[in-house]
């Protein structure tokens, strides 16, 4: 095993250490998930091996939802720019393996918080006998729906930024002059996805810190909303991780789709040099 992979690892065996923990704690006789068959430990293994599966599925279809955001791409692009490949010269460090699952976890938890304000779902989510239940739902609501639907978004985009795929603004596509422009498609969404979460963490904290306070929640109870983050951020560590070990086998098939696409495969370098 690389050493970049320990960390990651370790933090990830971590979660399911901690995660098991709570089955000497639950109550086995209470209807945890409402829509799902099962009362007690069952429930709570399936909200744990649900989010992961979903990760285990993305591993191996991820780059086909990735391949479809090229055609979304080219199309906000106006059709304007040459795709071409340039070779990823370095490995994910084991830090940044980790460091780039905090924007995810935090989508998670914002998904979790908008469903819990609604109400509508939670009831079929999580089932709570206590009034002071909202953070408790959110907690149950991350897992359940938030890192599914966060997983299901930040798979093809990190599989995108790891292929080397680049765009250039073709000049010759305009009548008048127009600056250079060169991006990497992938970080193209990461940064969309980057803003977007960015800003309705801001939002959903103001919203569900106001919820809180109207509802009288206790103060012990608000750990959760700040807690929660950095366990969810765990969970992506597991897919950040099998995503870095299987990279090569999972850009081998990317790239043979990037053929079919009329995308030239030989390796590309982007410099810029003083003009003669």
């Amino acid at each position: 095993m690389e050493k970049r992979f320990i960390g990651p690892l370790i933090l990830s065996l971590l979660l399911l250490v901690y995660a098991i923990s709570f089955l000497a704690v639950i109550n086995w006789n209470e209807d945890i998930i409402p829509i799902f068959p099962g009362i007690g430990p069952s429930d709570y293994i399936f909200s744990i091996t649900f989010p992961i599966g979903i990760m285990i599925l993305m591993y191996f279809i991820g780059h086909y939802i990735a391949r479809g955001l090229i055609p979304i791409h080219k199309a906000l692009k106006l059709n304007r720019y040459d795709y071409f490949i340039i070779q990823p010269e370095k490995k994910l460090k084991g830090s940044k393996i980790i460091s780039r699952c905090i924007y995810p976890g935090l989508l998670a938890i914002n998904i979790a918080m908008y469903i819990a304000l609604y109400g509508a779902f939670s009831g079929v989510l999580y089932a709570s006998k206590f009034a002071d239940q909202l953070p408790a739902t959110i907690e149950w609501v991350a897992i359940l729906v938030g890192i599914p639907i966060a997983t299901l978004i930040i798979t093809p985009i990190w599989i995108l930024e790891s292929s080397g795929l680049m765009c250039s603004l073709d000049p010759e596509k305009y009548k008048s002059r127009v600056s250079p422009d060169i991006e990497s498609v992938g970080r193209f969404y990461s940064t969309i996805f980057k803003g977007y979460v960015g800003i309705s963490t801001i939002v959903t904290y103001i919203l569900i810190l106001y919820t809180f306070a109207e509802q009288g929640v206790t103060l012990g109870n608000y750990y959760l909303i700040f807690i929660d983050p950095l366990a969810l951020i765990l969970f992506f560590v597991f897919l950040s991780l099998i995503l870095e070990v299987g990279f090569n086998k999972i850009n081998e098939k990317l790239l043979s789709r990037y053929e079919k696409m009329g995308i030239s495969l030989d390796p590309q370098e982007v410099k810029i040099v003083p003009k003669a």
